[in-house]
């Protein structure tokens, strides 16, 4: 029996602890958060020396917490030497802590949730059979229902919103990072069972800034007049508000859409996954925390994270990583599928 500690028991770390302890009943799985009755341990995570102490008490960590405690949380980790999964999305470089984890013979394996998450194992995976020229993720979680207000509907923190709407793009250029304006580089794309969606440059790479690709980008997808709806509340400085006002709704009926294309040479692979709200879950939730929890899993039922700190590119050429994580998420409804050629 494993015992498995969930840090925080917000909406990402509950579908996370329901998902384990539906997959995995033999285990123990404890959820900790600072507000009493939320999950089966009340404590202050803001506090290393309680991190460390609870975390010494199981056999594998799950971070669910804010990005602003994200960090620490790893840190933790190491103090305790216990096996990270995290997907707090921490604003630091969760990759520089890899000397210490190895050191402390423990994996942290950082943004294990869409993309980043399912977009990095793509994209390590292509990378582990030959060289590409180019790869681009297209992804975006919005109303099902464009005539919604602003196409949009809330499934995640609103602040961080704010926070992808204003902070530059990462993208790489000539084997080169470079900054880009957030809702530069915009363009219409078609998919499949969907329809017409805008695409703008955003700065979600993180960790696959450092890969050996030379020409590489991430867009955020949203219903077309998305962008001009929403810039007077950018200006306003009005957007949090307004956002949570007019776009949160029950039942949350959302969309989520991952499109990846990797590129070779004149050839392009795709990779096209498509996720609805399933009258329980959002489609956010179902592809960030059923992804994490799955990544557990894996973990849990004994299979290799290795050492160090790394993200799901570093699992790319481990095919029965993928098949375990394809697999896990198709029982769940959930369909990151084969790449196919398209040109």
């Amino acid at each position: 029996m494993n015992s498995i500690l969930i840090l925080g028991g917000g909406l990402q770390g509950k579908t996370i602890a329901e998902d384990l302890r539906a997959s995995r009943p033999g285990d123990r799985i404890e959820v900790v958060d600072v507000r009493p009755g939320v999950g089966t341990i009340a404590a202050d995570l803001s506090d290393g020396d309680t991190r460390v102490r609870l975390m010494r008490e199981h056999d594998l960590i799950v971070g669910a917490l804010p990005s602003k405690f994200g960090f620490g949380a790893m840190k933790s980790a190491i103090e305790a030497r216990r096996n990270l999964v995290d997907l707090s999305f921490c604003p630091e470089d969760a990759l520089s802590l890899d000397a210490e984890a190895r050191r402390a013979g423990i994996a942290i394996v950082s943004d294990c949730g869409l993309a980043p998450g399912l977009s990095n194992l793509v994209i390590g995976r292509a990378l582990a059979r030959g060289p590409v020229d180019r790869a681009r993720i297209f992804v975006g979680g919005f109303a099902e229902d464009p005539k919604r207000p602003y196409g949009y509907v809330v499934t995640w923190s609103v602040e961080d919103l704010l926070e992808e709407y204003t902070r530059p793009a990462r993208i790489v250029t000539g084997g080169k990072a470079v900054e880009a304006p957030v809702f530069s580089g915009r363009e219409m794309i078609e998919v499949p069972g969907v329809g017409r969606l805008e695409a703008f440059l955003s700065d979600g790479l993180r960790t696959l800034l450092s890969l050996p690709i030379r020409e590489m980008d991430e867009k955020t997808l949203r219903w077309p007049g998305h962008i001009e709806a929403i810039q007077p509340l950018l200006e306003a400085g009005t957007l949090v508000e307004t956002i949570r006002k007019s776009c949160t709704i029950d039942p949350p009926k959302d969309l989520v859409v991952l499109r990846i294309d990797v590129h070779r040479g004149a050839t392009t692979e795709r990779t096209l996954m498509v996720d609805r709200f399933d009258g329980r879950y959002t489609a956010m939730t179902r592809t960030t925390a059923l992804t994490c929890s799955a990544v557990a899993q894996w973990a849990a039922q004994g299979g290799s994270l290795g050492t160090g700190a790394k993200a799901l590119e570093a699992f790319g050429s481990d095919e029965s990583f993928w098949r375990h994580m394809t697999g896990t998420l198709r029982k769940r409804g959930v369909a990151l599928g084969e790449p196919i050629l398209v040109t």
